[in-house]
């Protein structure tokens, strides 16, 4: 089922998604460095914030709304989807299907975010002092800390139609998670908004934004294992939504 999922995307917009929003965040991230080398002089450390600044509060988030919105596509046009509802598969198998295909190009997403930026230090900017490796593995981690954000927005991309509602829901969760992180009194609402938990995860050791924790295992657990059983949570409402579905 697996597989079926990827050729779906072969000729869609999917990965056009997966490769243009990172770069924007490198190049923007680059250009600010660039310009404001008097007040961002922290090398490496200023580079890495200021590419995962707005990739962390909106690009990363609002691009997995998009992949989402877009692998489901294909369902609601013309009989796919009543196709899905009688097929004898178990729907557990179409759930993690969806939500790994999903991770796919969430995957390359990262993968060019950590290349991207890694190459304009070294190539562009010529920063001086080794290479931030545990960007990569912040990069990493980022992916883990996507899957409950990739479930919900499959699960709203499966109940509804419109490509744009469930891309709008995700802007929206996008604010909040912005408030989250941003406030003292709403920041323990961060780990368990699925924006809020990927804005964290990717500002692990940075310092863009106060409060962001370090990455150590104090730290990154807690956002690891609120992921993980908010994936399992949604998946199960996802479950219960195809259910609900056949015996309409």
């Amino acid at each position: 089922m697996f597989r079926a999922e990827i050729l779906k995307l072969k000729r869609s917009a999917t990965w056009l998604i997966a490769l243009i929003l990172p770069l924007i965040a490198v190049t923007t991230g680059t250009i600010n460095l660039a310009n404001n080398t008097d007040m961002l002089d922290s090398g490496w450390a200023s580079l890495t914030s200021q590419v995962t600044l707005f990739y962390g509060l909106l690009f990363y988030s609002i691009g997995i709304g998009l992949l989402a919105a877009t692998v489901w596509r294909m369902e609601h046009r013309g009989t796919n989807w009543n196709l899905l509802l009688t097929t004898t598969r178990s729907p557990l198998r179409l759930v993690l299907a969806k939500i790994a295909v999903i991770a796919v190009p969430v995957t390359i997403m990262q993968l060019v975010l950590v290349a991207g930026t890694l190459s304009s230090g070294t190539f562009i900017l010529h920063l001086d002092g080794n290479i931030p490796w545990q960007f990569a593995l912040v990069g990493a981690l980022a992916i883990i800390t996507a899957l409950p954000l990739i479930a919900i927005q499959s699960l709203l991309s499966m109940l509804l139609k419109s490509f744009a509602a469930p891309v709008a829901i995700c802007l929206l969760g996008c604010v909040l998670g912005i408030a989250t992180v941003t406030s003292d009194l709403l920041r323990p609402l961060s780990y368990v908004l699925p924006q809020g938990i990927n804005t964290r995860a990717l500002n692990l050791g940075g310092t863009s934004l106060a409060g962001s924790g370090s990455l150590t295992a104090t730290d990154t657990l807690p956002l690891l294992g609120t992921a993980i059983g908010l994936t399992i949570v949604i998946t199960t409402l996802t479950l219960g939504a195809i259910r609900a579905v056949k015996l309409r």
